[in-house]
Order: C-alpha cells, then structure tokens, then sequence
C-alpha cells in the first residue's frame, strides 16, 4: 500500500511540475474569436464570439517594425507560436513586447500588443474579428 501511494504521489508531482502553468514570466487569459461582416455601418454588439482554437503567434514587435518590405509570413514561421484550446491561453514567454495574432487575422494594435516584464505573468483576453466582407 505505501509503495501504491508513493507512486500515486509521484505521478501527481510529475504531472504538477510539468505543468504549462508553472511558470514566473508569461501570459495567460482567453481568446476568443468570431467572423462576418465589416461593411460600413459596423455593429460590433451584434459580433458573437467563440472560444479560439487554433494557433497563436507572438512576433516580437521590434522585429515587425524594421520588417519593411521583407517576408512577414517567414517572420510569422519564426515566432513563438502556441496552439490555443477552448480559449484557454497559458504560456511562458521571455521579456519584451509582441503583438499577438492568429493564423488568419492580420491585426496589429493596442489591443493585440503586450508586454511581458520579467518575473510578472500577464492576465489578458483576446478578441479577434475575422472580416468576410467589406
């Protein structure tokens, strides 16, 4: 029985440690993601918005600004990039500024730049807004 129990302990300690939640300097929120139409006159209260599933990408902002006219979707593929779950964003990043995309919403803003400080996990939401018509 003890010998039961010391492997029930390892298993949960393992399983704990390895978390994507333990973690000292990231981000973590949710994400969600709606599409439809973007023709003039907008009504952003009529947008319904789902829980994301799918890839998110973090380019590093500097990088994006001294872009100019090279490859974005070479510097996209070089990103740090996380598979986002039923909304659920949680991921260690490093220090330093992104902006924050999915695979088909080409966005850059306030709303979708961070900052990651070091030792400090953001706590941000995400909503992102596919246009199939304009």
């Amino acid at each position: 029985m003890k010998k039961l129990n010391f492997i029930i302990l390892l298993i949960l300690t393992l399983t704990v440690g390895c978390s994507k939640n333990n973690f000292e300097t990231g981000i973590k929120g949710t994400v969600e993601y709606g599409q439809g139409d973007c023709m003039p006159v907008i009504d952003y209260e009529s947008r319904e918005y789902d829980n994301y599933k799918g890839h998110l990408y973090f380019i590093v902002k500097e990088d994006l600004d001294s872009l100019g006219n090279g490859d974005f979707e070479q510097l996209k593929s070089s990103s740090v990039v996380v598979f986002i779950r039923k909304g659920k964003l949680s991921t260690e990043l490093p220090k330093g500024t992104y902006i924050v995309m999915p695979d088909d919403v080409y966005f850059y803003s306030e709303e979708n730049t961070i900052t990651i400080n070091p030792d400090e996990v953001l706590n941000k939401d995400f909503k992102f807004w596919k246009c199939t018509s304009y």
